[in-house]
């Protein structure tokens, strides 16, 4: 029996600053480096 975990994380739309992106930056490797990682995809509703 495998197990999946799935995070979904919602922005308003705006501008962020260099510590939000670095943040994103951190989360985004730390997530790729879990084994099976499957990958990431971003949605805006225009």
């Amino acid at each position: 029996m495998s197990t999946m975990y799935t995070a979904t994380f919602t922005f308003a739309k705006g501008v962020f600053d260099e510590k939000f992106h670095a943040l994103d930056a951190e989360i985004a490797q730390l997530a790729k480096s879990i084994p099976g990682y499957l990958g990431e995809e971003a949605w805006e509703n225009p």
